[in-house]
């Protein structure tokens, strides 16, 4: 009886291998997400990068993405919002900017930006050079600071 189970076993199988059909096509991958990270960080998404303008009283980040634009878009406006409020989570980018300024979020093609304005107007030099230095820490894909 245990024979016949295996000659069927190897029957099936040789069957299977020997069949026309070819194995199913492997499920596409997925799109790049944004990774669950901090949500104030627009370059936690996928091919995001950040560049800083200055304005006349202060500077702005510019994220541009060739991934989830929506995604930074989100990530963004919960920066601004979370500068302006004092609330962003510990160590997270909305936390970090030292000036005394205000942010608003703007909509841009492939982006978004976030444009801080300071509180003083002799303070704006200062929140200028401040996001330039946090622009060159984004390089890195993450907010997070180095401890």
């Amino acid at each position: 009886m245990k024979s016949a189970v295996v000659a069927a076993a190897l029957a099936a199988l040789a069957a299977v291998a020997c069949g026309s059909s070819s194995p199913p096509p492997a499920a596409p991958a997925p799109p790049p997400q944004a990774s669950a990270g901090d949500p104030t960080c627009p370059v936690e998404v996928a091919g995001t990068s950040a560049t800083v303008e200055d304005a006349t009283r202060g500077a702005a980040f510019v994220f541009v993405t060739t991934g989830d634009v929506a995604a930074v878009r989100d990530r963004a406006r919960s920066l601004a919002a979370a500068h302006d409020k004092h609330d962003g989570p510990a160590g997270s980018l909305a936390t970090m900017i030292g000036v005394g300024a205000t942010a608003a979020e703007a909509d841009i093609e492939h982006g978004a930006k976030v444009t801080f304005t300071a509180v003083k107007d002799d303070d704006a030099s200062a929140l200028q050079s401040e996001l330039r230095m946090h622009a060159q820490h984004l390089a890195s894909g993450t907010c997070k600071m180095a401890m």
